[in-house]
């Protein structure tokens, strides 16, 4: 009897390791794919640009163009619906949340959350970027969008692991050598 107690206690001491390897391998590569998801959003973000003052020498973002595609970007790539909230299909549980930055040569940082202009601060290059989410930080030396995704907390189906961090990515897309 007490070899079949311990074999037992040994099986479930096994199948709980077991089970919490594979959720944490399966939040680490969906936490990899948030990266590469920030990255490409930062890229994107990036990408527009006011055409006239970049002749001029300047490089100013075109924030409106730049969120609308970011946002679509965002819905394809996470698999969320319009109001961010997961599909049935997808890792998260949680509406997604996402803050962009836009520092560009006009000298105002532009902050917008959720697709959404909530503030605009001075800044002067050599300033140190602090994420709000993170400790993302990172010196703006030149144009840059930076790109910051909370999205929710990882699924693990063991509960007493419960409350769960959330997992928050940052990615930056600097344009250098104007």
């Amino acid at each position: 009897m007490k070899i079949f107690i311990i074999t037992v206690a040994v099986v479930i001491l096994y199948s709980f390791t077991v089970v919490f390897a594979q959720d944490y391998r399966q939040a680490q590569r969906v936490s990899y794919r948030l990266k590469y998801v920030c990255e490409e959003l930062s890229c994107t973000g990036a990408s527009f640009y006011d055409r006239e003052k970049y002749s001029e020498g300047y490089t100013i973002f075109d924030t409106d163009e730049a969120i609308k595609a970011i946002g679509d970007q965002l819905l394809n790539l996470l698999s969320v619906d319009s109001s961010m909230t997961p599909a049935s299909n997808s890792y998260w549980s949680k509406n997604i949340k996402y803050r962009v930055y836009f520092y560009d040569d006009s000298g105002i940082c532009k902050v917008y959350t959720d697709g959404i202009l909530t503030g605009e601060e001075a800044f002067t290059y050599g300033d140190t970027h602090t994420g709000d989410w993170t400790p993302y930080n990172t010196v703006i030396s030149d144009p840059m969008v930076i790109v910051t995704i909370n999205a929710g907390p990882g699924r693990f189906r063991l509960k007493i692991l419960d409350p769960l961090p959330d997992i928050i990515r940052s990615a930056s897309h600097q344009w250098e050598g104007r």
